[in-house]
């Protein structure tokens, strides 16, 4: 369940609230000045960290000849509307130095 945070209309106090995803509550009441507190959006705190995201390029992990070359590459597609077949036009590199670290 997610934490909502809410901040007090009178005395800016920010109160945190875990509350489920179906939650309407919008205002609750102020626990140190009885005041109307407003539901607030608040900076997430997740972060990637860590070798474990390689699949997403986050990690250390060494990638293949093959996978280099298709990171770098800037594909144009058609696709034909009636049979709804895609194919690639054009495959242009992303820069003009090597691709490769050996």
């Amino acid at each position: 369940m997610p934490i909502y945070e809410y901040q007090c209309t009178e005395c800016d106090h920010i109160i945190e609230k875990i509350e489920s995803f179906e939650s309407e509550i919008r205002t609750i009441i102020c626990p140190f000045c009885n005041g109307i507190s407003n539901r607030i959006l608040s900076l997430g705190s997740f972060h990637l960290k860590g070798d474990g995201w390689a699949k997403d390029g986050y990690g250390k992990r060494k990638m293949s000849k093959e996978e280099k070359i298709e990171r770098s590459t800037v594909k144009t597609t058609s696709t034909n509307t009636k049979t709804g077949e895609t194919k690639v036009v054009s495959e242009k590199p992303l820069e003009a130095r090597s691709l490769v670290d050996d």
